[in-house]
């Protein structure tokens, strides 16, 4: 009876627990659960290794009885000292290599200090700017914004005599098209007129 429910159990058809109560106790019902695993893994096809229903006891015989391994003979084994291990080339090239890294580290870590060093000192407890200045100038000290370039002319810059005859020229401008209109306008109106 308890071999029909452990094959039932084993088909997924039977569910209880003391029946895996007895499973853990009884030696006979767990010899049957080995073999009936062993003949569905054959019905299936699931493996073309069959390891037999003892291989874990015959594996930790094998392992019992290998002999221990020798740890002693490695373990005093020396390490290098610090100064040794400076004399390595592999040591030289990873010194060569963190020089320069360290050198940027320090100078960004310099540049974020300043940054914020000079917000905070320009902000008060309710955190309005107490200076005029800004903390970045970007106009030079003449106000006059000049262009960055080699090719561009040193000046720019137009003189008041230039500035006057500019002026003039605009005013010629616009006399000249305040006649030309006031000339055209009356032939239009006498035109007009005569019709």
């Amino acid at each position: 009876m308890q071999k029909e429910l452990l094959s039932a159990y084993l088909d997924g058809e039977y569910q209880n627990d003391h029946l895996l109560d007895s499973l853990c106790q009884d030696e006979e019902l767990q010899q049957a659960w080995n073999h009936y695993h062993l003949v569905r893994t054959v019905v299936r096809q699931e493996t073309t290794v069959l390891l037999g229903t003892d291989f874990t006891a015959k594996m930790a015989t094998l392992i019992d009885a290998e002999p221990a391994p020798h740890f002693a003979a490695q373990a005093t084994v020396a390490q290098p000292t610090p100064a040794e291990v400076e004399k390595l080339p592999f040591m030289q090239k990873l010194k060569g290599l963190f020089a320069p890294l360290t050198q940027v580290a320090v100078a960004a870590t310099v540049c974020l200090v300043a940054v914020f060093g000079v917000q905070n000192y320009l902000q008060s407890d309710n955190g309005v700017q107490v200076a005029d200045n800004p903390v970045l100038q970007t106009l030079p000290f003449t106000n006059n914004i000049q262009q960055v370039s080699y090719n561009a002319p040193s000046q720019d810059v137009p003189t008041q005599a230039q500035l006057e005859q500019q002026s003039k020229r605009i005013n010629m401008m616009l006399q000249n098209y305040e006649l030309q209109r006031r000339s055209h306008t009356q032939p239009l109106s006498a035109a007009a007129s005569h019709e």
